[in-house]
């Protein structure tokens, strides 16, 4: 029997204590509104408890389309006739404070029929399409394109695709950020972004469903569906840049964004472990010369195995690779210790000097580094999510307006 046990950190304190005494396991713990929302939506579980307040409680369960077979009991402080109907038409049972293991020993076998009509249960609006997912962009070495690859992986994706992307800044090891200044933000202007990072401390999360509370904290670009998260503009400031802020603002953005991407800071300070604890996958950038490829290999093969990191959630993208490769690309690969996943050619048109305040250049969607970056998003994303092309119509399909006819 696995229990998701969610509520205030006085409630899990003491109902944790209490399980484990009566050899109970349990999955995965929820101490906020919004976190607890996400892992009602996730699987493996069998039994849920809510120990916060009945309003929020029943938020949560009316929110989100609960598993069969899946007991969900609310603890309140006082229950009434009222509460226990309340719960019952969505398939959960009020039960009172204190009374969790008892009942639990008693109730178990119940079926779900007999705790409530489950059709009644209100289904969310996004159940069969795509599901938010975290992304991380690391390489273990400064230099290697991260923010590049980054901001216009994001790009792309936002641009050819109807999904809604964050792309936050998780590279604070200077002045300002490198990602806002992609997006056309310098520190040596008054133009500054007013959000960053830092200030998800503040953050009120009763307020995790609304997107008017969390525009506030996000700034959007040209693109209507993408947007970022700058960080902190001093790099004092990078000591609020803690695990339990990347963990509270992520888990907020996932109920409002299909993709969130790190670009993350070659560091590994908390925050940043943190990043690719919560990624569904990492692209590991690397570069072709030796000294790359060493730095790339050590990160597999020893660090990530110190963050206990899955191997099978890391993609290995080569950056810069030239026309003429000194050795093969099959070579690298057995070296640093993964099968290669994307490959950006080096591009001389993305090291030209920037004259324009806008960094995202439309014009680089045609060159080698352009396309390359459009195979990475398909590879990354499930088929079918590009829905627009950045390649011109055949002539016969423009014709035919659909497909071409033989």
């Amino acid at each position: 029997m696995n229990i998701l046990l969610c509520g205030d950190s006085l409630f899990v304190k003491d109902l944790m204590t209490k399980l484990q005494e009566n050899q109970y396991k349990v999955a995965a713990i929820g101490t906020t509104a919004s976190q607890s929302a996400h892992l009602l939506k996730s699987e493996g579980y069998d039994v849920v408890f809510l120990g916060f307040n009945e309003q929020e409680s029943f938020a949560l369960l009316e929110d989100y389309h609960l598993q069969n077979n899946v007991k969900i009991w609310v603890s309140l402080s006082s229950l009434s006739i009222q509460s226990w109907k309340r719960f019952a038409k969505i398939g959960a049972i009020a039960i009172t404070r204190g009374s969790e293991i008892q009942t639990i020993k008693k109730y178990y076998w119940l079926s779900p029929e007999e705790i409530g009509d489950r059709k009644k249960i209100k289904l969310p609006t996004d159940v069969d399409q795509f599901k938010s997912q975290v992304l991380s962009v690391y390489s273990p070495k400064g230099g290697e394109g991260k923010t590049t690859i980054s901001t216009y992986l994001s790009y792309y994706i936002a641009k050819y695709s109807k999904l809604k992307i964050c792309i936050v800044d998780l590279d604070h090891t200077r002045e300002g950020s490198d990602v806002a200044r992609k997006f056309g933000y310098f520190v040596i202007t008054e133009d500054n972004p007013n959000n960053v990072i830092t200030n998800w401390n503040s953050f009120p999360e009763k307020h995790f469903r609304s997107w008017d509370k969390v525009s506030e904290y996000v700034t959007q670009t040209n693109l209507k569906n993408l947007y970022f998260i700058s960080s902190p503009w001093n790099i004092e400031d990078e000591k609020y840049m803690t695990e339990q802020l990347i963990e509270k603002m992520t888990h907020v953005l996932k109920h409002h964004f299909d993709l969130i991407i790190f670009d993350m800071a070659d560091d590994l300070r908390e925050s940043n472990t943190k990043a690719l604890e919560l990624s569904n996958e990492i692209i590991l950038i690397s570069g072709i010369d030796l000294d790359m490829i060493d730095i790339s290999s050590s990160f597999v093969h020893r660090t990530a195995k110190k963050l206990k990191l899955p191997i099978k959630k890391i993609r290995l993208v080569m950056n810069k690779v030239p026309k003429k490769l000194p050795y093969k690309v099959d070579d690298i690969t057995q070296k640093i210790g993964l099968p290669k996943f994307g490959l950006i050619p080096y591009d001389p048109e993305i090291f030209k000097p920037r004259t324009e305040k806008i960094g995202i250049r439309d014009d680089l969607t045609k060159t080698p580094f352009g396309c390359s970056i459009y195979q990475l998003a398909l590879s990354l994303l499930p088929e079918g999510t590009m829905i627009y092309s950045n390649r011109p119509k055949p002539w016969y399909k423009k014709i035919f307006n659909k497909k071409g006819a033989v």
